[in-house]
């Protein structure tokens, strides 16, 4: 069974929320039954390259085989990738303009002369797998699916709050009650600003890579013992985020979301 998608490409499955929830429940089993496996204290994460393989790449890595596996059986890529169209007005490109700075702030602060800097060849390929894998789960393919049945605010709403949620696992893998319930209102918050950052960019791909940058800009200052002086600027990031999408969804075009299309049979 194929369904149009807006741009017109098939898509074998049409798009539900129950769908699109399930594959993110999937995911992060997958995900937190390998890092359990693991047995990498959160804290410690970037601390070795062992770690790094086997809190990040490993888990990270089978579960971007699954959403991989997923998109292709539910013929979603495209509109997991591809906005129909883009949205927003010329400033809000501040949004992934302002994510990117956070990163190379972050990188540039690094501590060069820190013996740790043996794990940052290993940590670029483990967040290009989050970067994937993490925009792929809430802002790909559950952005398709919860557009099969909710007005935009909820699509943002949701999609959002799940990858809030979806840092509350770190409580099981070793990180503070405390430090973890402020993780999942921040990711909330940053959720956001990659959601803004895939209506006025058109593609998931760049909010792809800006999430990687920003994690090994974070991951690796934690490491190598650096200093980041990038602090406002997750601050102007997170404000202009929210004003960003209160426009977004504000506009005539935020109503209704896509209308989940008609399955037609192959011939």
């Amino acid at each position: 069974m194929l369904s149009p998608t807006p741009e017109g490409a098939p898509m074998r499955i049409a798009p539900r929320p129950s769908i699109a929830i399930g594959v993110f429940v999937a995911y992060a089993a997958i995900v937190l039954l390998l890092s359990l496996i693991g047995g990498v204290d959160y804290d410690e994460i970037g601390d070795t390259t062992a770690n790094i393989r086997k809190a990040i790449i490993i888990p990270i890595g089978c579960g971007a085989l699954f959403l991989a596996a997923m998109a292709t059986w539910l013929g979603w890529w495209r509109p997991a990738l591809f906005e129909a169209e883009r949205a927003g007005s010329g400033w809000m490109w501040a949004v992934p303009v302002l994510a990117t700075l956070v990163g190379l702030v972050a990188i540039a602060g690094f501590e060069w002369d820190s013996p740790r800097t043996d794990v940052l060849p290993l940590l670029a390929v483990g967040v290009l797998l989050v970067g994937f894998s993490e925009e792929m789960v809430t802002r790909g393919l559950m952005i398709v699916g919860l557009r099969g049945g909710l007005r935009e605010p909820m699509v943002w709403f949701v999609s959002s709050l799940l990858f809030g949620l979806l840092h509350a696992l770190n409580i099981i893998t070793g990180q503070a009650v405390g430090a973890t319930l402020q993780q999942v209102a921040f990711a909330f918050v940053l959720g956001t600003a990659f959601y803004v950052t895939r209506r006025v960019t058109g593609t998931l791909l760049v909010g792809m890579l800006v999430h990687a940058l920003w994690d090994f800009g974070t991951i690796g200052n934690d490491a190598t013992n650096g200093t980041n002086y990038g602090g406002w600027l997750v601050i102007l990031t997170a404000i202009v985020a929210l004003v960003a999408v209160w426009k977004l969804l504000r506009a005539p075009s935020s109503g209704p979301a896509v209308e989940p299309p008609a399955v037609q049979a192959v011939a």
